[in-house]
């Protein structure tokens, strides 16, 4: 088989990924820019009805599939062949119906790979307009926040909702690094905005509901704001917004870390030189805690558990990862997250321990009950 075949194949299913996926798992559905769907190799839907993991992202790498359950995965002919249970020779027939390439003439052949590859030009462009679009709208939010260590009416909220909603007083955080933490008086709750399909286009038709927000600045491994991760609170009391999901990130996220505590060295961590040990958690809260109850770690929080082994321990300030771990992550599915995570940052060639802690299902906990 012709590895220019092979890529123009591959190519073309990436440019038709969404109706890739409707043919290969119709039962799933779109859910932001994934395709999520149970497993038809597996059956999980008989098992797990309500948590569908297998998921294919329609963007920034179409159709590179990852079953969080069974820890399957592969590139998008990979989808094909794991779906129709065949071999990659199958895969690539199945792929060349799928196309409509059988019927083609040699003329149409023809223009069908100068259409794809012209596709493939402008697909690139796009996801290169888009991710840059991106990373502005993140600075935008990033800028239209003050710092939480500001005397104001929302520092003041998001103060309060920390130290007595949460117990963990932002001051006690001995060596807190002043960059990460931002406020915003009025931020949209962006997930309950309205959006409807209209020329072809999908357009916002209605904003979310507006709240106070703790704005949570994810860095890079050189110091750069890639993604920001939003706590909505409720401008009343010191709780979260009451909406479905009061906590939301948005950017690129991944390799990047929310870095709460400057450990020992007292510098940042793109600076920083001397090694001294990590403590990664998840959550912010959670860093927050173990900040407060171990000052001599630098503290990073990744947003979310398959993030962790993203975290750039490679740098030199790092000496050995202590990866908090939350009792709750009971699920194949959370442990199979885990036991990559730390699979990826064992990597580096640096002590990597688990620490659990011994009350609720994370180290706030502790702190709350």
């Amino acid at each position: 088989m012709a590895r220019g075949d092979r890529d123009e194949i591959k190519t073309a299913l990436k440019d038709r990924i969404e109706d890739l996926c409707r043919r290969l798992l119709p039962d799933g559905r779109r859910e932001g820019r994934f395709w999520v769907a149970h497993n038809p190799v597996t059956g999980d839907v008989a098992t797990h009805p309500k948590d569908p993991t297998l998921k294919v992202p329609l963007d920034r790498d179409p159709g590179a599939w990852i079953d969080w359950r069974s820890g399957d995965k592969g590139d998008v002919i990979g989808l094909v062949a794991y779906c129709q249970a065949t071999d990659f020779k199958g895969a690539m027939e199945w792929a060349r119906e799928f196309l409509g390439l059988r019927s083609m003439t040699a003329g149409q052949r023809a223009d069908f790979t100068k259409r794809n590859e012209e596709r493939r030009v402008s697909a690139e462009q796009a996801a290169r307009e888009k991710a840059l679009d991106r990373r502005k709208a993140v600075q935008r939010l990033w800028d239209g926040a003050t710092s939480i260590l500001e005397e104001s009416a929302a520092s003041a909220v998001a103060r309060r909702y920390l130290a007595d909603g949460r117990g963990i007083p932002l001051d006690q955080v001995r060596r807190l690094d002043p960059t990460t933490f931002r406020v915003s008086p009025s931020l949209e709750w962006w997930s309950g905005a309205q959006w409807e399909t209209r020329g072809g286009r999908r357009q916002k038709v209605a904003p979310g509901p507006k709240f106070p927000a703790i704005v949570s600045g994810f860095r890079s491994a050189t110091g750069q704001v890639t993604a920001v991760h939003c706590t909505f609170l409720d401008p009343a009391q010191p709780t979260k917004a009451p909406v479905e999901k009061p906590k939301l990130m948005f950017g690129d996220s991944l390799g990047s870390v929310i870095a709460i505590s400057k450990g020992p060295e007292a510098c940042v961590h793109e600076v920083a030189r001397e090694p001294h040990p990590l403590i990664l958690c998840e959550g912010v809260e959670d860093g927050i805690t173990l900040a407060i109850g171990i000052p001599e770690a630098r503290v990073w929080a990744a947003g979310s558990l398959m993030h962790m082994g993203a975290a750039p321990v490679f740098l030199p300030c790092i000496s050995a990862v202590f990866v908090a771990a939350d009792n709750d992550w009971k699920s194949r599915t959370a442990l199979g997250q885990f036991d990559q995570v730390l699979e990826q940052l064992q990597r580096h060639e640096k002590p990597v321990e688990v620490m659990r802690s011994a009350i609720g299902k994370d180290f706030n906990d502790g702190m709350t009950e």
